[in-house]
This record gives C-alpha cells, structure tokens and sequence, in this order.
C-alpha cells in the first residue's frame, strides 16, 4: 500500500475554506425557509401560488447544476466559488423585496439557480482537495453543510419570532455572508493546483481505472436520486406523519424532523474515520442498513418513542451516503467526461424536488404509510449497488483491484 503524500499547509488550508463554504450555503438556504409563512403572507399568496414559486426554485436549482461542467471538467472552480458564493448572498434579498406571485418565483429561480451552481463547484472543489488528502473527507463538508443549516434556521426562527422585517433579515444576512466570504474562500485551491487533480494532467492524486460505461453513471446518479428523496422525504412528510399516523402533537412531531438533522449531522462529521478503515463501500451498506432499520421502525412500529428512534437511525443511517456517491461520482470518468459529478449531483436534486411531491401524489391516495415506504426501495437500489462507490476516496484502487480479480470492473 503506497504512503500518503504529507498533507501541505495549502491544501489545509483550502479544506477549511471549502468547509466554510458549505457553511454559508447551508445557512443561506436555510435563512430563507423559516421565514416562507412571513413572505406568504405578506403577498397574500394561496397554498397554490406558493407551490408555483417553490417550483421556480426547483428549476433554477436543477438549470444550476448543469452551468458548471465546463469548469468541472477543466478543474477550475476556486474563482467560480468565490464569485457565486457573493452573488447567492447578494440574490439572497430578492424573496424578501417581492411584490407579487411572479416576482418571488423570479427571485426564486435566480437563488435556486445560483445555489445549485455553488452546489456543483464546491463538491467539485472538495473532490479535488480530499484528492490532495488521499483519504475521505467528503463526509465531513456534508455534516457542516447540516450544522450550518441547523445553525441558520434556528436564528431564522428567532429573529422570525421578534417580528424583524423579512427584508431587513434578509439583507443583513447576505452582507454578513458576503463581506466575510471575501478573506475566508482566499486559501481556495489555485486553478492550476486544483487542476492538477483532474484528468488534464498526469499526477499522482489524479483518479485511476478505465472509463466507466453509461449503466455505471445511471446508477450513481439513481443513488443520488434515491438519497436526495429520502431526505427531502423525512423533512416534507415526516412531522405530518408523526402528527396523523402516530397520533402524536405537533411539538411532539416536530422533533421527527430535530432528531433525523440531528443524527445525519453527527454521523457525517464522524463517517470519515470510520471510512478511513472500513472504506466507502462497507460504510455505504452499514449505513443504508442502519437507515432501513430506522424507516421500518417508524413505519411499521406506530409508537411515538419507538418512531422517534426511527427517525433517528433513518437519519443516522443515510447520513455518509449522499457525501460517498458525490465523492465516488467526482472520482469517476467516461470517455468525454472527466468527472460524473454534476450529473450525479443534478440527479440527487431531481430525487429533492421530485421526491416529496411524488410520496404526497401516492398518500393521497394510499395512505401517508405507504407513500413513505417509497424511500425504501430506493435503500434497497443503494445497498445493491454500494459496490460502484469503490471509486471514493478510501476506496480499492481500481489497478490494485483489476490485478487482483481479473479484469478491470466497470466501476472503475
């Protein structure tokens, strides 16, 4: 087994400044949720017309992600970062300055759009730094982005609760995340250091294996799918779920919601030792199995304590997963693409927004139960394939791999 290159001051660097990017995502995004009743209300919207707005920041998230494949590919997205992350701050106001339906959906599109760009370059950038590390750290951008979310909704609800002006919130915000963006996404990998990591040089941290056929790519981005739905499905359905299947109150049912953020945050900051010995495949099927033990706690032992354990495992359980197929998709190639990141990351957010509309399609007319028993076919997609995220960073070397077992597998 080849010794890791020392980590250099540079590249420690970057790590923190990537982490603080996922940071100020996450609490952007979620500056703008908790305060959604406010801004309902203030525009008089109806339930429709707010699911109308919500679609334009489907679109634009999912038009985002397909912006940046050529800076993907080149290996370039330090500059990228720093210009996005400033201009989702300042796009940030635009919800809370809306007058009308179809000024918020505007202001919407353009968030989602930049916020799936950012999504994009900086799981890309992450690839590429974690490359630099030669062992996982994917997990842990993933479980600050769930900090950071918690962190920001928290004060949302707060300042929601003391009356402040949505505008006001808003603005301050994404000053506060703009001037500070500035110095603290400096130390971001040089283009040609970040580069050097791809498929357009030679280098040792450069990805290895053949390339990767289609059914390869359209199961990685499936996975992404199956990942992304089965958060989005816990955080749109699950309070509900404990309020009128389980029969519990709605403070009681909220923490559903409190205790599966909760459990996917913890087991994201720790998941990278963890993969550093068992690798990325046993965490993906020990994970997936924890989480399907969890979905079947709550779905099928109908007991508040009982449930909220569930939720709890489910959460746990699915934490590292969505972090190793981003790592593994960045990590594997095709012929004409360096890297299967972006349309992973494209797929995990058709699974979000498509996801929970869909579970609400099949409850309305199955029953909330069965609708949530959706997530787990695709658990079960996941731990079937978990062999294809090899390719992630503590994964078999796939040259070692194809010596040992023959010819190369389509993994890579």
């Amino acid at each position: 087994m080849p010794v890791a290159s020392p980590v250099t001051n540079e590249v420690r660097k970057a790590r923190v400044a990537v982490a603080l990017t996922f940071l100020m995502h996450a609490a952007t995004f979620a500056t703008w949720a908790p305060r959604i009743p406010s801004i309902k209300e203030n525009l008089d919207l109806s339930h429709d017309d707010l699911g109308f707005a919500l679609g334009g920041m489907a679109v634009g998230l999912l038009i985002g992600t397909r912006l940046t494949g050529r800076m993907e590919k080149q290996g370039r997205t330090g500059t990228a970062m720093r210009v996005v992350v400033a201009l989702q701050a300042i796009s940030l106001a635009g919800p809370g300055f809306a007058v009308n339906l179809w000024t918020l959906t505007a202001a919407l599109f353009v968030l989602g759009l930049l916020g799936g760009m950012l999504d994009v370059l900086m799981n890309a950038h992450a690839v590429a730094v974690e490359r630099l590390y030669e062992r996982p750290i994917m997990s842990s951008f993933h479980g600050l982005w769930s900090v950071g979310s918690m962190v920001g909704s928290a004060i949302a609800a707060g300042v929601a609760q003391l009356g402040v002006d949505v505008r006001v919130h808003f603005i301050v915000v994404g000053v506060i995340v703009l001037i500070a963006s500035v110095p603290l996404l400096m130390p971001l990998l040089s283009g040609d250091h970040e580069a050097a990591t791809t498929g357009h040089h030679v280098d040792e941290a450069q990805p290895k294996g053949p390339p990767v056929g289609l059914l390869v790519v359209t199961v990685l981005c499936v996975m992404g799918f199956g990942s992304f739905l089965a958060e989005g499905s816990v955080a749109d359905w699950g309070p509900l779920y404990m309020h009128e299947n389980v029969g519990t109150s709605e403070a009681f049912a909220a923490l559903s919601l409190s205790v599966f953020s909760g459990a996917m945050a913890i087991c994201r900051l720790i998941a990278d030792r963890v993969g550093m010995i068992l690798g990325p495949v046993m965490v993906a099927r020990v994970g997936t199995l924890i989480s399907l033990v969890g979905f079947g706690l709550f779905l099928l032992v109908q007991e508040p304590a009982v449930a909220l354990v569930g939720f709890a495992l489910a959460g746990f359980g699915i934490g590292p997963v969505v972090p190793i197929v981003f790592s593994a998709g960045g990590n594997t190639r095709t012929k004409k693409r360096a890297s299967v990141l972006g349309p992973t990351v494209s797929a995990g957010y058709v699974g979000a927004v498509i996801g929970p509309v869909a579970i609400g399609a099949i409850a309305e007319r199955a029953g909330l139960n069965w609708a949530l028993g959706v997530p787990v076919l695709f658990l079960v997609v996941i731990l079937l394939s978990a062999g294809l995220l090899a390719g992630a960073s503590g994964g078999t070397d796939p040259e070692t791999k194809s010596h040992a077992h023959g010819p190369p597998h389509a993994d890579g």
